[in-house]
């Protein structure tokens, strides 16, 4: 909401510059309208954090939201009808005639964007007005709010391989028996394809990285995929051969080639459909030098690619080690070596109790309560967020919704942004920023801001 608000208030600004002598007395609907956003900006932060549980507030939002988009729509239409009457007129008598005699072109695209100002401002004001009503309160806006607070935050970039093992709960009999699959080629020497199979946030790429970094060195050639929903064959394949070109039909024999003779080892992580490997399986040598390819899927359909080895499926956590990857994710290592009070060890073991045994979800409401104070009043209020039952592997999408509520108000805007790209995109963060700073979500001269920003959603 924020940036919309701020990209319309901006557009409003431009217009009362580059326009000021042709608006005249519309001149003055525009400024009424600016400002009058610019006050309902400081009661956008107060409107955020009470919007949910008011059905009000949340229908406030939603009306200003219409408006704003009303006022893109009414400035876009002045500009595209100035431009339309400009090239009709731009030849001809009546051209000079309104030359000479100063008669503007604009006049009827003028009246229709007064009269629709009019309108606008009614609702503006009817919007201010009943906020009072709600008890969403104007806060003092702080420009640079955003850039002081960002510069807080550390700044980190994260390979794909990074993992830390030291937060991982609850894998270590998976670590061993997959590790065993892989390595083990006197047993199983044929090329065997092993898959991993359970639902979203239950830890199958982390166990899949983890095994990846620890037996890679042990085959001639070695990748991780990354291949989600919506896949493209050729650009896995031109992945598997280090190149930036080429046409399926003559890459797939190409890779086959490459690979003949080696050891190699291949995950494929995140496969959605079983064709995939309908597709790929011709292009990986069968051989009887303990190559292996591992699949990650949520989908039981994926897993019975090789008959001779049975899906391996990962289970939830129990709740011993619900709780301790909880407070591992919650609390830092020197707090981990004390002993933790027992009121809030108390209400630990009912928030972990919440997840299900879902790593995903426990990791999300570690890193909400980690940016908390310790206090038993601070834990209680979460836990009394999270009134909803939630089955095993059902719902996280309840704790990543409040993930999403407790990010920092400058950081929403951002986060929404990134919906506008596929799913495991490489974003370029240079273009990244600019698109932030086009959409006036950051200032023109917010580089720092935005790479902070950038680091910040990465985490």
């Amino acid at each position: 909401m924020e940036s919309l608000v701020n990209f319309v208030v901006g557009k409003l600004g431009d217009m009362i510059v580059k326009e000021a002598e042709l608006l005249g007395g519309v001149g003055n609907q525009v400024i009424w309208v600016e400002t009058e956003l610019k006050r309902i900006q400081c009661c956008l932060i107060d409107a955020d954090t009470k919007r949910k549980g008011d059905a009000r507030v949340e229908n406030w939002l939603n009306e200003l939201r219409d408006v704003a988009y009303r006022i893109e729509d009414a400035i876009d239409t002045f500009y595209v009808e100035i431009e339309d009457s400009r090239q009709k007129d731009s030849s001809g008598f009546l051209h000079k005639f309104n030359k000479l005699c100063c008669i503007p072109m604009k006049v009827p695209c003028l009246h229709k964007l007064g009269k629709e100002l009019g309108q606008i401002r009614d609702v503006l004001d009817g919007i201010s007005k009943s906020r009072v009503d709600y008890g969403i309160k104007e806060l003092p806006q702080d420009t640079e709010r955003g850039r002081s607070q960002a510069d807080e935050l550390p700044m980190r970039a994260k390979a794909y391989l990074d993992v830390d093992e030291t937060k991982i709960v609850g894998l270590d009999d998976d670590k061993s028996n997959i590790l065993d699959l892989l390595l083990n080629s006197v047993e199983i020497p044929r090329r065997a394809v092993i898959t991993i199979v359970g639902p979203g946030g239950l830890g199958k790429t982390t166990l899949a990285r983890v095994v990846y970094e620890r037996a890679m060195a042990n085959f001639e050639y070695h990748i991780m995929l990354s291949v989600s929903q919506q896949y493209n064959l050729a650009d896995l394949v031109r992945q598997m051969l280090n190149e930036k070109e080429g046409e399926l039909k003559s890459i797939m024999p190409k890779l086959k080639s490459f690979l003949s003779g080696k050891k190699y080892l291949i995950i494929l992580d995140d496969v959605w459909e079983v064709r995939l490997w309908e597709q790929l399986k011709d292009a990986l040598p069968i051989n009887e030098n303990g190559s292996r390819v591992m699949i990650t899927s949520r989908s039981i359909d994926v897993a019975p690619v090789d008959p001779k080895i049975p899906p391996y499926k990962l289970s939830f956590l129990n709740e011993e080690d619900s709780l301790t990857l909880l407070l591992k994710t919650t609390l830092s290592c020197q707090e981990l070596d004390k002993k933790c009070p027992n009121d809030l060890l108390e209400l630990a073991n009912a928030l972990s109790k919440k997840c299900k045994g879902l790593p995903l979800a426990l990791n999300v409401l570690g890193g909400i309560l980690s940016k908390k104070d310790q206090t038993y009043h601070v834990w209680k209020d979460v836990l009394n967020t999270m009134d909803w039952y939630s089955k095993k592997g059902e719902n996280c999408m309840n704790i990543l919704a409040m993930s999403y509520e407790d990010m920092p108000y400058y950081l929403k805007s951002c986060f929404l942004h990134l919906a506008c790209f596929p799913e495991d995109y490489a974003i370029d963060v240079p273009s990244l920023i600019r698109m932030w700073v086009a959409e006036r979500i950051i200032p023109k001269n917010g580089k720092k801001t935005g790479l902070t920003f950038s680091s910040s959603l990465e985490e």
